[in-house]
This record gives C-alpha cells, structure tokens and sequence, in this order.
C-alpha cells in the first residue's frame, strides 16, 4: 500500500521526520560552532546557546512535540559525540525544563518570542545550577547572578534572531 493510501494517525509523516532530522543536524553544527568560540572571558561556562534556537522556533510555530525531539536528540548526540555522562546529566536537566518553561509560557499567550527565550534560557541556567549543586555542593550558588544576568543576554539575542527568522522567512515547520 502507498503512503498516500495509508492515512493512519500512526503513519511516520516522513516529511516532518527528515525536516526534524535537518534541524537536529542543524543544531549540532550551531552546538559544534558555538564550542570553537568559548565566551570563558565573560564566564566559566557561559554559552549563547545558538542550539537552543532551533528548539525555540518550534516552540514558536506550535510544534511542541517537534520541539522536545529535536532538542533532546541534539543533546543526546552532543554528549555521545562531544561530552561527557556529567555534561549529559547537565545538558538534559537544563534543556528538558527550560523547553517545557517554553512551551507553557507559550501557549499563555502573553509573551513574545524574545520574552519567552529569555525565560528558557534563565530557566535553562537555573536548573543547571541546580545540578551542579547536587554534584558539587551548595558553593556553586555564588554564580547564580552571573547565571541570570548572562542567561537574559543570551535569550535576548537568541529571541531577537528567532524573531527575525520567524518575521523574515515563510516557513511550514
């Protein structure tokens, strides 16, 4: 039987499958970019999160379900190929809830996109400090206000740049 027979709500839609696969290569190239340019002068760790970008725009266009895929093959991949079981755990406890802080702020309606990037992205640093305390202790909490501080620059830009994406081109995700 053909696929265009075949409409089952359980049929793998295979458009949407390679555009997620695309995405997700995406996001490992702007996760692999963002490691040859390290911002270690502004802060230890601190990252723009350009990965985090992709996951946005879904969350942006409706497409939640899309949206955790993506991210959290990109952050499975990434520890795989890159990292470590301890970036693994940091990576996927930050990326999980700070999506799902996107995706509820929204369905609200009440925020923009760059608002929302921002809340994801003090979210993300947030629960990363969170793990960080369960690993090394509570001496991590000093860095929680350049975690905020440098958690809303970053969402800003990453908000801005899905805006203008969202704005600038027409697309079907």
């Amino acid at each position: 039987m053909s696929a265009k027979q075949d409409n089952s709500p359980n049929r793998i839609d295979t458009k949407r499958l390679t555009l997620y696969a695309l995405l997700v290569a995406a996001a490992m190239v702007f996760s692999y970019i963002e490691s040859l340019v390290p911002l270690f002068f502004i802060a230890p760790g601190v990252k723009i999160g350009l990965a985090n970008a992709v996951s946005l725009l879904l969350a942006a266009k409706g497409r939640y379900k899309g949206a955790f895929a993506v991210n959290i093959s990109r952050i499975l991949l990434s520890a795989l190929l890159f990292g470590s079981a301890v970036s693994l755990v940091f990576s996927l406890s930050g990326g999980i809830v700070s999506l799902i802080v996107t995706v509820l702020l929204h369905k609200t309606k009440l925020f923009g996109i760059v608002g929302i990037s921002i809340a994801g992205a003090v979210t993300h640093n947030l629960v990363q400090l969170a793990a960080a305390v369960l690993f090394f202790g509570g001496g991590v909490l000093y860095y929680a206000p350049v975690l905020v501080v440098s958690g809303i620059v970053c969402g800003l830009a990453l908000g801005t740049l899905d805006f203008v994406i969202i704005k600038k081109i027409k697309t079907n995700l």
